[in-house]
């Protein structure tokens, strides 16, 4: 039964904030409040209000991890044989990469990690796999350098079938193996998002090479996580960035830099779900459209087939029927109505102009009788 490494005790964070007390500059705890700026006032006037006080942001503490029964936890640099990382992640990582906030090359590159952020808004967990069809060398003969270790924080988008979601994230964890991955749990901003965390902790503690990140945990923190409950603030970023290079340690055998990330499209937040790689949308087993389209549709599933290589994939879409003949198109226009009627007679016939004549001599007497 392995050991559960979990970085639940980096989420025994101390929280200083407010008149908790305030931070001295050598990182001492002074417990006081600075001293009270003098009461203002103008004669006829009289007390104005005190002076509002600067806002103090809450400073989180990010201490070593440790493993669950209390001893101290190996460094993931401790174990990995050279300075390579990959970074797997949703709009929660694509925050914190050089597109966007930049704060996790700024932690990990003066570590000595060379450092690969594959991070997209919108994403789901078949992202993953999608990622290391792209960046994962499968020959175990090839001279290209290879990643030694990986960071996965997937899950934040989520179809609501944790069967689907376990078989996608074991597929990642497995192609990582036997690489140390850091692997964090997903904030509950919804309550389904607990069956993510379910598998996440599951799967943290079966695979050796794997260390667990408590996300959900930290993100109570105050001032970590914005008001949709799901995304970092700048802050929670920084947070975030913090954690994984704590848990990461110095990197070895190499110097640090920031990896030009091969993904980098926001796309999927507006459904189309490709990438700006070029490379087609990934079936698997448990996996759909990296989109999240649920539309339905009379088009055959695709059928995956494995290939030689571990982890590689080949999908093929069965034909498709003809299409049926299309009938003539109905006439759009109505044959044409005659526009001029048949002429009416203009002139009546003509009457006659002139009486038939009156007889002018009387017709003769008859004659008379002897």
């Amino acid at each position: 039964m392995p050991v559960l490494r979990s970085l639940i005790a980096i989420a025994a964070l101390a929280l200083v904030a407010g008149a908790c007390g305030l931070v001295d500059g050598d990182g001492a705890d002074s417990g006081r409040l600075p001293p009270a700026t003098p009461v203002p006032t103008i004669s006829g006037v009289g007390v104005l209000p005190d002076t509002i006080p600067a806002n103090r942001q809450a400073i989180i503490r990010v201490s070593r991890p440790i493993n669950e029964d209390g001893t101290t936890a190996q460094l993931i640099g401790e174990s990995s044989e050279g300075n390579r990382i990959l970074i797997i992640g949703d709009s929660i990582v694509a925050g914190a990469s050089s597109r966007y906030g930049g704060q996790l090359c700024q932690e990990l590159v003066p570590l000595g990690w060379a450092t690969q952020i594959e991070a997209e808004p919108g994403r789901f967990v078949d992202f993953g796999n999608e990622v290391l069809d792209e960046v994962l060398d499968t020959n175990p003969f090839s001279d290209e350098d290879d990643w030694d270790a990986a960071v996965v924080f997937l899950g934040s988008n989520y179809r609501g079938d944790p069967v689907k979601y376990e078989a996608e994230l074991r597929e990642i964890l497995t192609r990582l193996e036997p690489r140390p991955t850091l692997l964090l749990t997903v904030t509950e901003f919804r309550s389904d998002w607990s069956e993510v965390n379910v598998v996440v902790n599951r799967l943290g503690a079966e695979y050796e090479n794997v260390t667990l990140i408590d996300w959900e945990e930290i993100a109570h923190a105050p001032g970590v996580i914005s008001s949709d409950r799901l995304h970092p603030t700048d802050a929670g970023r920084q947070v975030l960035a913090d954690v994984i290079a704590v848990a990461l340690g110095p990197g070895s055998l190499g110097e640090g830099e920031c990896l030009r990330s091969v993904f980098r499209s926001s796309s999927a937040i507006n459904g189309s779900g490709s990438s700006s790689s070029g490379s087609s949308s990934r079936s698997s087993s448990g996996s759909s459209s990296s989109s999240g389209s649920n539309s339905g549709g009379n088009t055959a599933p695709p059928t995956t087939s494995s290939s030689s290589n571990a982890g590689a994939t080949t999908t093929t879409t069965p034909p498709q029927p003809d299409p049926e003949p299309t009938p003539d198109p109905e006439p759009t226009t109505p044959p044409p109505e005659p526009t001029t009627p048949p002429p009416e007679p203009t002139t009546p016939p003509p009457e006659p102009t002139t009486p038939p004549p009156e007889p002018t001599t009387p017709p003769p007497e008859p004659p008379s009788d002897p």
